[in-house]
């Protein structure tokens, strides 16, 4: 009997504390929905300190999210910089590693550029070169129709002189012709080929008409007197002796 009496007591406890515990939590939650907006100090005990421990704990927040979010924005600006920066210093770096090699190409450059200067003839002597333009044309069968010498143009470190050709023959006969002018002792280019057929037939060979722009050089020093106004003399008589 005693222990069936114990076992009642037990569980009476345990329903009235079920009951207590349930009736607490209804209480709380019916004291949140019956509040005055207007009059605070009627609250209940509990809700006063649950709504205390809410506004302790946003304010608590928001003092620590505010100052980390300005500084995160710092750490990012400042691990932005830093990756510039070290790009910056990786090329600097490489360019300062490599500066000897650059500086002996450069004087090598600059070496090889004063040889090939020192190679340019002092004087034009474009009686010479026309002469030698007129045997090349002789030994290739073309016919020469103008050799003009035009002016002369200054660069920085040596002078050019244009010389203008205008020619009749055939392809094999203008090829042999430039092949020859390359083979010339004087430092020759071309520019602007142009090649026309005046009167296109499929009977014989065309005759074509060439036109060719051709330049010499020579260094920044003055020619002889005299070398200029022979010059076009000569071109003259080479392009009328054909």
């Amino acid at each position: 009997m005693k222990l069936i009496r114990k076992k009642s007591l037990v569980k009476t406890k345990k329903e009235a504390l079920s009951t207590k515990k349930q009736f607490d939590l209804n209480e709380f939650r019916r004291s949140f929905e019956s509040l005055d907006s207007e009059n605070y100090g009627s609250w209940p005990l509990p809700v006063k300190v649950t709504v205390i421990g809410f506004i302790i704990a946003l304010i608590a927040a928001l003092s620590w999210a505010l100052p980390i979010s300005s500084k995160i924005d710092e750490i990012n600006a400042a691990e932005s910089q830093q990756q510039t920066l070290l790009d910056s210093y990786r090329e600097k770096e490489s360019r300062a590693r490599q500066l000897k090699a650059y500086q002996a190409q450069v004087i090598q450059m600059e070496t090889e550029f004063n040889t090939l200067l020192d190679q340019l003839p002092k004087d034009t002597r474009v009686s010479e070169l026309v002469e030698g333009i007129n045997m090349t044309g002789v030994g290739s069968n073309i016919r020469f129709q103008d050799i003009s010498v035009e002016p002369e143009i200054e660069n920085e470190f040596f002078i050019e002189q244009p010389i203008r050709i205008a020619a009749l023959g055939e392809y094999h006969q203008f090829g042999s012709f430039i092949s020859g002018l390359a083979a010339l002792p004087r430092i020759i280019t071309m520019h602007d080929f142009e090649v026309s057929n005046p009167q296109p037939t499929l009977d014989v060979l065309p005759e074509l008409n060439l036109v060719l722009q051709t330049k010499t050089y020579r260094s920044k020093e003055a020619a002889p007197e005299g070398e200029e106004t022979t010059a076009p003399d000569a071109a003259t008589d080479a392009a009328g002796g054909n």
